[in-house]
């Protein structure tokens, strides 16, 4: 069964006790199969106003819609809540009714199928309409996958960071020890000053490290700061430019 069955069976379960939602739960699912608004029946007529509605009829009504036309994607996949009606006016009512109750619902028209899509794609509202229809194993299921999501986009996020990061960390290094090798090369290394000389020596002692690695290692015995030894590297790998232009 889909994540959207589940729900409609755990919702079916329910047993309304007022005859005021149970009409309006059926009224809510005639809202998506009637051709026209015109359609439903007189006694639905009273629900057509929402200042008629009590809070419980509006769960109500919001139950049977779903019931009559709603649709949940398997949190696992994507978010998004769909009604779906047969006309305009009806999805008109019920993205006024969602919006009554704080949602922020849009209506999009699928022209194949001829129908009308009040939805929603924003997680936490679709988590609390599920509250609204009293489908709480579903708010469980939908709550902890959502978690779970989270946690591993944060992961994820955290993992590119360091990847990104580290890749820019190793070519700074592999350019820095290309300027340095070009130096002992061409011989001016002895020619530099001791700051530059302290500089090659602790890159070429730690190789792929961080500029914060090298400034906080115990062989730094000058202590050196992070922005210092960068600016003492940049030198060289000027230095190695020159040398390269020259030849």
């Amino acid at each position: 069964m889909s994540f959207s069955s589940d729900i409609k069976t755990e919702i079916l379960k329910e047993d309304m006790t007022k005859k005021c939602c149970i009409l309006s739960e059926e009224f809510g699912e005639n809202l998506t199969q009637v051709r026209l608004k015109s359609q439903l029946e007189e006694k639905f007529k009273r629900c057509l106003d929402i200042s008629n509605l009590e809070e419980c009829c509006i769960r109500a009504v919001l139950k049977g819609a779903f019931l009559g036309g709603g649709y949940i994607t398997s949190p696992e996949s994507d978010y998004n809540l769909e009604l779906t009606t047969k006309n305009k006016a009806c999805a008109e009512y019920l993205y006024k009714l969602l919006a009554l109750l704080e949602f922020t619902p849009k209506i999009i028209k699928k022209e194949k199928l001829g129908l009308y899509s009040t939805y929603i794609k924003e997680a936490e509202q679709i988590c609390n309409f599920l509250r609204i229809i009293e489908a709480n194993v579903a708010v469980m299921k939908f709550e902890q996958v959502r978690v779970e999501k989270e946690i591993k986009n944060n992961i994820n996020r955290t993992l590119n960071c360091e990847t990104a990061n580290l890749t820019k960390t190793i070519t700074s290094a592999v350019r820095q020890l290309d300027a340095i090798d070009k130096i002992r090369k061409s011989g001016l290394y002895e020619k530099l000053d001791d700051k530059s000389k302290e500089a090659i020596l602790l890159r070429e002692k730690f190789k792929y490290e961080s500029l914060n690695f090298i400034a906080s290692s115990a062989d730094n015995v000058s202590n050196i700061s992070r922005s210092g030894l960068k600016h003492r590297l940049d030198k060289i790998i000027k230095i190695a430019d020159e040398i390269k232009n020259e030849m």
